[in-house]
């Protein structure tokens, strides 16, 4: 069957369609976590009197009071817990190395429906998050300090983006020299 000059056949627009879809989804970059079971973290410093359920918080490489954090800035949380103890418990983080057990990365964004506290930005028809906290997480083990439980690294961002993720270089950079992110020894 003959078609009129400049028209396509259907079949070949609906090829061509299957064919860019195709083609976006096999570009896509993967994403993988900026370290992995191989690392170790070693602590440098002891941190005293640390109620049980701690998050002990870095960024700059400096120590960060609670509620002093720049969010839009790459930040760790070192956590410590004893699930047999108490509220009333208090507990030291001395140095010392722990081996990664496990490497999660994720992201949370403000997008929760009616959440007071991080509400949500309007633009239009549909409604859209105001930021993604991307992460990655590090489960911590070591059989002198038990307590010791993760480092999670945090980084803010205000838009949805495939590779966000706090990077090695930015997580050394928000430890500084007090909790250091340790290289796989090399294969000889």
């Amino acid at each position: 069957m003959l078609m009129p000059a400049g028209t396509v056949h259907p079949l070949y627009s609906a090829l061509l369609g299957v064919t860019l879809l195709c083609g976006c989804a096999t570009t896509q970059t993967p994403i993988y976590a900026p370290l992995d079971t191989n690392y170790s973290v070693s602590v440098k410093q002891t941190f005293e009197d640390l109620p049980n359920g701690t998050y002990i918080d870095f960024q700059q490489g400096q120590r960060i009071l609670p509620g002093n954090l720049d969010r839009w800035s790459t930040y760790c949380r070192l956590f410590v817990y004893n699930h047999a103890r108490g509220a009333d418990y208090s507990t030291s983080v001395l140095p010392g190395t722990f081996t990664i057990s496990e490497v999660k990365i994720g992201y949370q964004s403000s997008d929760y429906p009616n959440n007071p506290i991080f509400g949500r930005i309007s633009w239009g028809v549909r409604d859209v998050p105001s930021f993604y906290l991307y992460q990655v997480g590090m489960r911590l083990d070591s059989p002198d300090q038990p307590e010791v439980r993760s480092l999670i690294c945090y980084k803010k961002w205000a838009t949805p983006r495939a590779n966000e993720y706090p990077t090695l270089a930015q997580i050394r950079t928000a430890l500084g020299n007090q909790i250091v992110v340790n290289l796989p020894p090399t294969a000889n």
